[in-house]
């Protein structure tokens, strides 16, 4: 009996194991720089290209995988000359209380996005699947030690959990900058479902006799499958029940019909805001996925409320050739339950709920190229939050190739390091992330996602965006003619002739604009400025700012005016003429500055 039970554990734990997939590659790719899919967990995010493109199937693919509790190394060992073996004990110490496994992937059909003026749209089409499976950790004591510990006692297995969702999204996204602080966004996402199959409520319990003579066992499911599925009916005195050998799944029906069957419909909204909080630190918030799936299509609901009880099977006379053989013990057995635990079918439309995340994060930028982040990411898994923890750091090597590393805490698992990076060569991007780069020793982890894909970029938001932002024509210098007196040498006789023509010598002459400011520090003693660059937008005044304290100019400073343009002055000077000789020095230093200029404030 022991070695049964120890093979229903193994073919258990591999039948889970095929789904083991679950915690997105989300924390170190959701301050990514130069990444539009950032979109996805935040709306909120405005990517820094005019217009984005993914390409269909490839931009966007994604496979995740979470496992609370244990690794392949804990369930196999190595013995003698490279074999293998189960090692129950160190799994099962393994377990937790409640354990959890989920598999999750999505690919991206449609990706589309547009920059316009304040504004960003997008458009996506994605398809999307998860499985999630939850036990206590008393089913596993039941099939290692069998009922022994809990004679005279009832042992509560608790709820099984089991859900499997597939579906189509097509979300529609807008995200708006409200002012230098604030960008907000949110994207409605229409869901078409494909298929579904969950355990709402789900009870076991088994009670022991003292004297191990007999198991009482109790079961209460509620099932609800949207599937093609293929079921037969069996009847007798107690009614019409559901035989159990002819329910099966019809793969041939999988069709694009199906694919895109409006009687499966859902909704679901991503809500996300960004502020920016000064110069260096911002802020995120968002949660994606809150909505929902109504199952009206091809959906049963089995039920289940029965007691079986079992006095063991007779092997005293298996050893004869013409008696009972064990299997046939067995066989009785498997058949007794399904006699006393038949499936009722109920007819009728059901709802699930989507896996939601809510994220909150903030980034500080060390230097222009170097920014550190962190994010906690709360996941709702059957009606509980499971949270997880991303510190990381991004570095942008070049304007189009940026990397991160990070480090993550999940559930159950406390070392996830992680890595991603973006490279553009001309419109073509392509990026890859994961959130356990330690996953390449896949006997170990508990943890493996990644996130790939390839995009098409175009018009980056900052090129040309100088000339158009800058208010302030460059004050030229002037030249002005002036007469020339001619030159009398000494003891040159001057003839009462006509006067000669005037010669014309250049003299450079430096206007300066004066103008009222309304908010910053002026002093009256240096109110001579030499002003780097003017702007309706603060951001782009405090990146210039930024710019010019890391070439050395350490006194640059933000001021506006009247009108509401943002200046940045990068010296302040007691005379007119100190000013300019700084505008000419800096001009002729900084070819890329060549449109500064000086200005008299009062």
């Amino acid at each position: 009996m022991k070695k049964v039970r120890s093979v229903i554990t193994v073919i258990l734990l591999c039948l889970c194991s095929e789904f083991l997939w679950g915690q997105d590659a989300n924390g170190t790719a959701y301050f990514l720089p130069n990444l539009p899919q950032r979109v996805r967990f935040n709306p909120a995010y405005q990517p820094e290209y005019k217009v984005w493109v993914g390409l269909p199937a490839l931009s966007g693919i994604s496979v995740n995988y979470l496992n609370s509790s244990f690794g392949i190394d804990d369930l196999l060992v190595k013995g003698g000359k490279d074999s293998l073996y189960v090692d129950m004990d160190r799994m099962y110490k393994s377990l937790r209380k409640q354990n959890i496994i989920h598999f999750g992937n999505e690919i991206s059909l449609l990706t589309v996005g547009v920059k316009i003026n304040s504004w960003y749209a997008t458009l996506d089409v994605t398809e999307k699947n998860d499985f999630t499976f939850r036990a206590n950790k008393d089913l596993f004591s039941f099939l290692k030690r069998g009922n022994e510990p809990y004679l005279g006692k009832t042992m509560d297995i608790g709820d099984l959990g089991l859900e499997l969702n597939a579906y189509e999204e097509f979300a529609l996204g807008l995200s708006k900058k409200v002012n230098d602080k604030w960008t907000v966004g949110g994207r409605a996402k229409f869901l078409l479902g494909i298929a579904n199959a969950r355990m709402v409520n789900s009870k076991i319990s088994i009670e022991s006799s003292k004297d191990a003579s007999s198991i009482k066992l109790r079961s209460k499911q509620d099932i609800r499958i949207s599937a093609p599925v293929n079921v037969t009916y069996d009847k007798d005195e107690t009614g019409e029940y559901i035989d159990w050998d002819s329910f099966d799944v019809d793969t041939d029906d999988f069709s694009v019909s199906m694919i895109l069957n409006t009687k499966n419909p859902g909704f679901a909204l991503d809500l996300g805001a960004e502020y920016q909080f000064n110069d260096k630190l911002k802020f995120y918030a968002s949660i994606v996925d809150l909505g929902f799936i109504r199952w009206g299509a091809d959906n049963y609901r089995f039920s289940q409320d029965a007691t079986f009880d079992w006095r063991g099977g007779d092997l005293s006379n298996s050893i004869k050739k013409d008696d009972k053989s064990i299997d046939d013990v067995f066989d009785d057995l498997v058949d007794s339950l399904k006699d006393n635990f038949r499936l009722q079918e109920k007819q009728g439309a059901y709802m699930s709920m989507l896996r939601t995340q809510v994220y909150l994060g903030a980034t500080y930028q060390v230097s222009k190229m170097v920014n550190v982040a962190g994010v906690a990411e709360l996941t709702l898994l059957d009606k509980k939050f499971y949270p997880s923890l991303t510190a990381s750091a991004d570095v942008r090597l070049l304007r189009n190739v940026s990397a991160a590393v990070s480090y993550s805490v999940m559930p159950g698992n406390y070392v996830n390091v992680g890595a991603a990076l973006t490279a553009k060569l001309g419109p073509v991007q392509l990026y890859a992330s994961t959130d356990n780069v330690l996953a390449a020793n896949y006997t170990s982890t508990q943890s493996l996602n990644g996130r790939f894909g390839i995009n098409l970029l175009f018009g980056h938001k900052d090129k040309g965006k100088k000339g158009k932002e800058e208010e302030e024509p460059v004050a030229e210098t002037v030249v002005v003619p002036v007469k020339k007196e001619p030159e009398v040498k000494k003891d040159t006789v001057v003839k009462d002739t006509a006067t000669p023509p005037v010669q014309a010598e250049p003299v450079v002459v430096s206007p300066v604009r004066e103008e009222m400011i309304v908010e910053g520090n002026v002093e009256e003693e240096t109110p001579y400025h030499v002003i780097v660059g003017s702007f309706k937008n603060r951001q782009r005044a405090e990146q210039l700012k930024n710019r010019m304290v890391q070439l050395g100019f350490k006194d640059t400073q933000i001021f506006q005016n009247e009108e509401g343009l943002f200046r940045v002055s990068c010296g302040v000077f007691k005379t007119h003429d100190e000013a300019w000789d700084k505008v000419f020095e800096i001009r002729k230093a900084y070819p890329k500055h060549r449109d500064v200029w000086a200005l008299k404030v009062k």
